[in-house]
């Protein structure tokens, strides 16, 4: 107990000092998880090796808010897009679980992945089947990635990571991974 309490003041302290992922919608911040209950999740379809990662990225690019809704451009503008849940899930993308228009991006948006986004577990299906496509998070796909916020969850995830081995047990991949960094 003692250890969540440390964290959540560091993530507090994250919080203050970064221009913290997913700046959402009026109406879409909701509730904020704990890192634990991110990590939960993450670990059921993350090795152990990228657990840390896919913990931080889902802190920069929504701030551990799965209801979160970002926007992207100007509504009823072209190209106006959402992003959706605790791993932001674009709407315009024509992407592995859903079947919906042509193209890389698509002339109009898709409900399905905006539904998909806001179900924590979905959003982690569909961005674990990214991630395996992709062979790893890269900045294409999550605008978040390798930005100051996630550096700066990753320190703190990784940490997180170390001091609970009971997440390591849930993580696919036998993997030693006190050795990686």
């Amino acid at each position: 107990m003692k250890h969540l309490l440390i964290y959540a003041v560091v993530w507090f302290l994250v919080f203050l000092s970064t221009t913290f992922g997913g700046d959402c919608l009026p109406g879409t911040e909701g509730v904020v998880w704990p890192i634990d209950e991110v990590a939960g999740l993450a670990s059921q379809r993350f090795s152990c090796e990228y657990l840390a990662e896919a913990i931080a990225l889902a802190y920069a690019e929504s701030g551990f808010r799965p209801f979160c809704v970002s926007a992207n451009n100007i509504a009823g503008m072209a190209g106006y897009s959402e992003d959706s849940g605790l791993w932001q899930i674009n709407d315009l993308r024509k992407n592995l679980n859903f079947e919906y228009g042509g193209g890389i991006l698509q002339d109009r948006r898709n409900p399905q992945a905006h539904r998909c986004g806001l179900n924590p577990e979905c959003s982690l299906d569909y961005t674990y089947r990214v991630w395996k496509e992709d062979g790893g998070f890269n900045s294409k796909r999550w605008h978040a990635y390798q930005t100051e916020d996630y550096y700066a969850a990753l320190a703190i995830a990784r940490q997180f990571v170390r001091d609970h081995p009971e997440y390591l047990e849930q993580c696919h991949k036998p993997w030693n991974y006190f050795h990686s960094f």
